[in-house]
């Protein structure tokens, strides 16, 4: 089954109310179909940030992309979910990872553990929000609400088993992250690895799961050759001959990022695509290119 396009904008700086309201104006007017705000120290606060979104727009749809599941206590994590997804009319989509900043979990006076063990607690927040959101009476709910849809992001094997248990939504990385140095993105081949990897654990449901990626940059230009030079240089262990096809990367006319983007989803799956907002102006007319296929 072939999915359609679902285009979203990261945003993650406001200077105030007026100033944050009005990039989410201009992410739906732009033709994205949802607004996506991430968990990190130094940006907006996700779930206020995206009640105040729903607020003045009618069509988007409103993800947490993704958050550290180690700074929420499942029970208040349940609470804050329902409550967001109650004041946004049902559009909000729950995204959750395991984390991989180091010193974020140092300044909010978390322990930073082993992976294995920020992986479990994603593991364990996840079966609680699921039991919670079944019987959610204690919270002080007199109805069971509508479970908010859960986005789970990764790119390790026990991260993408449990987005094949639990996700709606399957968010691959598309890059390796490690706590002393700079994320590293794969190439095509290692994601179609990653893809093939969560399509086995999956099994049945992989069908039915979407597919996320968030391309890291979006260069037009008619000069493929100097863009790819580029990057090879902030990139050097990136093949210049596989640049690209690197799925965090678009980099072309419209009419090339365009069909890239058809070719990806034939080859992985991938029907979601996130860029950051500096990139809204550059891919625009991309979404108007795919707008309902």
């Amino acid at each position: 089954m072939t999915r359609r396009f679902r285009f979203g904008v990261l945003l993650s700086t406001a200077t105030s109310r007026q100033d944050w309201l009005g990039r989410c104006r201009r992410a739906e007017q732009s033709g994205f179909d949802i607004i996506a705000v991430p968990d990190h120290l130094g940006a907006p606060a996700p779930f206020a940030a995206l009640v105040a979104a729903a607020a003045v727009t009618e069509r988007v749809q409103l993800t947490t992309f993704v958050l550290n599941s180690a700074f929420y206590p499942p029970a208040l994590l349940a609470r804050e979910a329902m409550t967001a997804s109650l004041l946004t009319d049902g559009r909000l989509e729950l995204g959750l990872g395991a984390g991989y900043v180091r010193a974020e979990f140092e300044q909010v006076g978390v322990s930073w553990g082993t992976a294995g063990e920020r992986v479990g607690h994603l593991a364990s927040t996840l079966a609680q929000l699921s039991q919670i959101t079944g019987q959610p009476w204690p919270l002080g709910w007199p109805c069971r609400p509508a479970a908010p849809p859960v986005l789970i992001g990764g790119h390790g094997d026990r991260v993408l088993r449990l987005a094949a248990q639990y996700s709606d939504t399957v968010a691959f990385s598309g890059a390796l992250m490690s706590a002393d140095t700079p994320p590293r993105l794969v190439d095509a081949d290692a994601l179609a690895e990653r893809v093939a990897f969560f399509e086995a654990a999956a099994g049945e449901r992989a069908a039915h799961i979407e597919r996320n990626i968030l391309v890291q940059r979006v260069v037009v230009t008619d000069d493929k050759a100097a863009a790819v030079r580029a990057v090879h240089r902030r990139a050097p262990y990136l093949r210049p001959d596989a640049a690209l096809e690197v799925p965090t990367l678009l980099i072309g006319t419209v009419a090339e990022m365009t069909t890239a983007l058809l070719r990806r989803r034939d080859r992985f799956g991938i029907s979601s695509v996130f860029v950051r907002e500096s990139a809204v102006p550059q891919f625009a007319p991309v979404v108007a290119a795919l707008s309902g296929m």
